[in-house]
């Protein structure tokens, strides 16, 4: 805001506001941290950026804040580089700034070229991976409307959202600050004209990220529209801002109070349209907003100097009403299983489940009202891994083909019942070796209710029947693993003198008869793998349950197997980031170069 031209105060009520908007406190605080992460560089970045259009900082920083966002890997942030870039080459445009536009031209693209290693490796996984839907869908999950934007000034308003399989939110997800609609009337939005070219780019990015946020509900890998709205009240708290410091207008002060009255009894009542169960919270809330609106007019009329702070403590106000009535989010708690979320319980379902786990168990078998007890048992996403038990079958933004088919395994964890038989079954293309066995499974934990009579199942050997109750049935190994320092499962027609691993390579020992063997790995056989046998080039090869698995030729005798593994596309990725970041330190050489005559003529 400081850098559009606003006042010190007016930038500091918006900046305390801001972290406070519903979206960001209740979903990406909590949930999605990435997200919060890329919200908060592109502010920087666009601060940066700008600064370099208008000479007043060195390109070279600006790359660096432009390679926070886009590597953080939230595609989100690549996206508002993009269009953060494109408002502030208009804003170049409108101040026929072309010399400056070509400076803004070049860091932009070598910022664009860090999006290689952050996104290459996606791209060029894509063809083995899924996701859980692409191209353009429009089915209301997460979807925003403009009745919701009506009501945002509104502390109490909880959208009719479709949140994972829940229709309406639990908290006031598209709030952003008691003031930012009630403000609107009394700001001098006249005397902004003479700013009109100055704030293209913030108007710019407004308008692209309304329609983005009001358009579908997924545009090829950004879904959820909702997540547009910090990039919304961004814009707008800079763009309120900067008005606000040309001076709030007092004539037809009535109508203006009116106006803003009005704005919150109408957001008062689509508050209570739709939510009408909490018709007490949004009176309260209607209260104190009018309260707060009352001090505002009287602080505009005499006292405008005392508007930052009435709009700061009005923000921390209605802050701790909403703890208070809303202390967490509770969307998308129905299709979990109300997770155990003490360090006891964490502790004592690490000593009764031993990773690597096989969870065969779906989301919504077990009623409600007893996910709690059962989730002492059954944890899905990512809390396994949370609670310290590494789990075959956890959450994951983007799934493996072959190995997510035999196990028809969501992107939550859940499977069909079919999975039980394949986890104890044999896999011709390992040996004959069973799937339980080539993944390296230690615990193969069933829900009852999906696979009913499980409890009177025999395992095989090897594997025994360790507890039952009324939730679950858990089958453990009973015998050790081979091979303990590697991840090498099956070892079919091949001796193995020696196996050792690290996270993303193997070392192998090995001599084979007249008819050569095969190696099987408990790995995913993503792209990016190579392997050799003395030195030498061999296929890496997928087999039915989407593991690697490497043939090896015949009368070997003591050769050395490698398996490495490099992220595709970093052969190309990675030196082109390093010539990125040269490229930018030189420009930003050049630039501070060019800058010390400027500095010594103008002293002169």
């Amino acid at each position: 805001a400081r850098e559009y031209g606003a006042n010190p105060w007016p930038a500091a009520a918006v900046a305390v506001a801001l972290p406070f908007a519903g979206f960001t406190l209740y979903f990406d605080a909590s949930m999605w941290i990435a997200g919060l992460i890329a919200t908060v560089w592109t502010a920087w970045f666009w601060w940066a950026a700008r600064r370099v259009l208008n000479g007043r900082l060195n390109p070279f920083i600006g790359f660096i804040f432009g390679y926070l966002l886009i590597t953080n890997g939230n595609p989100y942030g690549a996206l508002s580089a993009v269009i953060v870039l494109m408002g502030l080459a208009l804003e170049a445009l409108l101040h026929r700034q072309f010399r400056a536009l070509w400076k803004l031209v070049l860091m932009g693209g070598l910022v664009g070229c860090t999006a290689l290693v952050a996104y290459l490796p996606l791209l060029l996984t894509a063809e083995v991976g899924w996701r859980t839907a692409k191209g353009i869908v429009n089915d209301g999950d997460l979807a925003i409307n403009s009745l919701m934007l009506m009501g945002t000034s509104t502390s109490t308003m909880l959208p009719d959202l479709f949140v994972w399989r829940v229709y309406g939110s639990s908290v006031p997800v598209a709030y952003s600050a008691w003031f930012l609609l009630p403000i609107l009337p009394w700001l001098n939005w006249s005397a902004s004209r003479t700013k009109a070219r100055q704030m293209a780019g913030l108007w710019w990015v407004l308008g692209v990220y309304l329609v983005l946020a009001l358009g579908p509900s997924q545009i090829w890998m950004f879904r959820w529209p909702v997540r547009l709205l910090e990039y919304v009240w961004l814009a707008s708290f800079v763009i309120v801002a900067v008005v606000w410091s040309q001076g709030v207008r007092t004539d037809a002060w009535k109508l203006r109070a009116a106006g803003s009255v009005v704005i919150a009894f109408a957001g008062a009542l689509i508050a209570f349209l739709m939510a009408h169960d909490v018709a007490e919270r949004h009176l309260v809330g209607l209260i104190v907003q009018v309260a707060l609106i009352g001090v505002m007019i009287v602080f505009a009329l005499k006292a405008e100097r005392l508007l930052p702070g009435l709009f700061i403590a009005g923000t921390l106000a209605t802050l701790v009403l909403q703890i208070i009535w809303m202390p967490y989010s509770t969307d998308g708690t129905l299709w979990q299983f109300r997770l155990p979320s003490s360090a006891a319980a964490a502790a004592d379902y690490r000593g009764r489940v031993q990773g690597p786990l096989l969870q065969v168990a779906q989301i919504d078998v077990t009623a409600t009202q007893v996910r709690e007890e059962a989730g002492g048992w059954l944890l899905f996403g990512s809390m396994p891994g949370a609670f310290g038990v590494e789990s075959t079958t956890s959450y994951t933004g983007l799934g493996f083909d072959v190995f997510a088919g035999a196990l028809c395994i969501s992107y939550a964890g859940a499977t069909c019942p079919e999975a039980f038989n394949v986890a104890f079954g044999a896999l011709p293309d390992a040996g004959g070796a069973r799937f339980v066995d080539a993944t390296k499974m230690n615990t193969v934990l069933v829900e009852n209710r999906l696979v009913p009579g499980v409890a009177q199942f025999e395992p095989p050997p090897g594997w025994r029947l360790a507890e039952t109750n009324e939730w679950v049935a858990v089958f453990v190994r009973d015998s050790p693993l081979p091979w303990p320092d590697s991840r090498l499962s099956v070892a079919d027609g091949v001796s193995v003198a020696a196996a050792s691993s690290s996270d993303t390579s193997e070392i192998l020992r090995v001599s084979t008869g007249s008819s050569g063997g095969s190696l099987t790995f408990a790995r995913l056989a993503w792209p990016g793998y190579t392997a050799t046998v003395n030195g030498e080039e061999t296929p890496i090869i997928t087999n039915s349950a989407g593991l690697l698995r490497v043939d090896l030729p015949a009368e070997l005798s003591d050769a050395v197997v490698s398996i490495e593994f490099t992220a595709p596309g970093y052969g190309v990725a990675v030196p082109v980031l390093l010539m990125a970041i040269l490229a930018a330190a030189a420009q930003g050489l050049v630039v501070a170069r060019g800058a010390k005559p400027r500095r010594a003529a103008a002293d002169d």
